[in-house]
């Protein structure tokens, strides 16, 4: 079926070719974190393959040169270590839902002046003759750079890395209903108990009004004073977020919870994940010989197991030698000594490829969204050991699906790794729960980036696709809910009571005063 589908849409996609023409477009990543921009890079490497031409604002050069592709590189990058010291995140000073929220904002000040500040996305800016067709931008707190839209005159895109926001739905047209959709910072699901729903609606509205009063003013500053040379007045933020054609978000219905979407409002959730590739020799060699299963370790791209606490890192090798499984480890120097037969390290591993190796029993990961989305389409469960950031709200939807289970970082010792380690591998509940959940994220009508790229081409051929866009977008919070109509329906259904009580107390006053007037006349008489 799936084969069926795939090959009916590439039919579709191929007679729609001669309706889409060469465009020139604009795509930024100004956002320094590595694993960003291998997911934002499928996306521009999909353009280029279909004959687009890019200009490319980044913090890393392609290592896949292309005569369509031309690169802004933000050199040097913004050392986020000097803000964000790796300490303070093994330390779990991120592990606070308000707190990352603050995190998040401060990051993209700080990351979207840092790019803005480059002299060659300053001389991008000044250009007079440079045009493009279509502006996409990562959606991950940088919406200063929505004012290239309006500087090039060009629908946008944007790309929501982190998955869906409460922002995102405004943007279309809807207020997320906070009864039974988890703000992102969240680790809820769609059914949440009344004090979830309590502690939803608080962090939903601190989130509300921090970002209307306060962040994003201070992104309006950064747009003003880096924009200042475009002619004209220049638009408000909120106005070029609600003229926002199309996002692309993160996300997978087997993994997020149901929610109210309007058409500019599409899932490519595993659109990184690519089809294997051998493994190098030496991998491959190491996990045919796994008699016992396999491990995969994994901190991702940001956070290194090197920079780890040395004591934790003797609390995880021990726990490692102990094991009859192989482990593979993405440990980046020699400085970690000898290894038993069982453990390889190296600095850099095909991890899609490994996930998909017949051997490996389990996946041991800080949980970030790429690496569990990987995880889940190759169905090998989870020992989480969240460190920061969406880390925690993925590690505890999993650990709820029942996809894995989960350390704190504080308090791993040796024991507790082995006694979680041998939990999920030899309780074949969670090999089970993985096997539904991957079939699951793999059924699609069509693969996400086939889904992708139609979307987009959709926007340039239709001009930014106004037709899309709902009403809803441009009508104030009370009209939306229809206050001003049950306001007025309420006047009109209190009005005649208002105007018989109102009566009554007239004539009943009236008669009153008459009774005492004849009172008086008596006692004068």
């Amino acid at each position: 079926m799936f084969k069926m589908n795939l090959l009916f849409f590439t039919f579709a996609s191929l007679s729609l070719a001669p309706l889409v023409s060469s465009s020139e477009i604009l795509l930024m990543c100004p956002f320094p974190a590595p694993s960003h921009w291998l997911w934002i890079e499928h996306f521009a490497r999909g353009l280029v393959n279909r004959g687009h031409h890019l200009t490319v604002i980044t913090n890393h050069p392609t290592k896949q040169p292309h005569p369509n592709y031309t690169e802004i590189i933000i050199s040097p990058n913004f050392d986020i270590p000097a803000y964000f010291p790796i300490e303070t995140i093994f330390e779990m000073k991120y592990n606070s839902y308000i707190n990352n929220v603050f995190m998040w904002w401060k990051v993209g000040l700080l990351t979207s002046e840092h790019a803005l500040n480059n002299q060659k996305v300053k001389n991008l800016i000044r250009s007079k003759s440079k045009k493009f067709d279509l502006v996409i931008m990562e959606q991950f707190f940088h919406e200063s750079f929505l004012m290239f839209g309006h500087k090039f005159q060009a629908p946008i895109v944007t790309l929501g890395t982190f998955g869906y926001a409460d922002n995102m739905d405004r943007s279309m047209g809807i207020m997320t209903p906070w009864s039974f959709v988890p703000h992102i910072a969240l680790p809820y699901k769609d059914r949440m108990n009344f004090w979830e729903r309590c502690h939803n609606v608080f962090v939903s509205v601190v989130d509300l009004i921090g970002r209307r009063w306060y962040y994003l003013p201070e992104q309006q500053k950064l747009a003003e004073k880096y924009f200042k040379d475009v002619p004209g007045p220049l638009p408000s933020l909120l106005k070029l977020e609600r003229n926002v054609s199309l996002m692309l978000i993160n996300s997978h219905i087997s993994i997020d919870a149901p929610r109210p979407r309007m058409p500019g409002l599409v899932d490519v959730g595993g659109i990184h994940i690519k089809p294997t590739k051998p493994l190098p020799k030496n991998i491959k060699d190491f996990l045919d010989g796994a008699k016992h299963g396999a491990i995969y370790f994994s901190l991702g791209s940001y956070v290194r197991s090197n920079q780890m606490p040395k004591k934790k890192v003797k609390m995880i090798l021990e726990a490692f030698r102990q094991l009859p499984q192989r482990v593979l480890w993405k440990y980046e120097d020699s400085s970690i000594g000898p290894l038993p037969e069982n453990i390889m390290i190296s600095e850099w591993m095909p991890q899609n490829d490994i996930l998909a190796h017949k051997n490996l029993k389990l996946f041991i990961t800080h949980g970030g969204i790429f690496g569990t989305q990987e995880g889940i389409f190759h169905g090998v469960p989870f020992l989480f050991m969240p460190l920061f950031a969406d880390q925690h709200r993925n590690t505890l939807k999993s650990v709820n699906d029942g996809l894995g289970q989960s350390i704190n970082f504080a308090d791993l010792t040796t024991e507790l790794l082995l006694d979680r380690i041998r939990k999920v591998i030899s309780n074949k509940t969670y090999s089970e729960n993985m096997k539904r959940a991957s079939l699951v994220f793999r059924d699609n009508l069509v693969p996400p980036m086939e889904e992708a790229m139609y979307r987009i081409e959709y926007v340039i051929r239709h001009k930014g696709a106004p037709h899309t866009k709902s009403a809803s977008v441009n009508l104030q919070w009370y009209e939306y809910f229809l206050l001003d109509v049950f306001g007025s329906y309420l006047s009109l259904a209190i009005a005649p009571i208002y105007i018989i009580l109102k009566f009554i107390s007239l004539t009943m006053n009236a008669l009153n005063r008459k009774k005492e007037q004849n009172l008086f006349k008596k006692k004068i008489s």
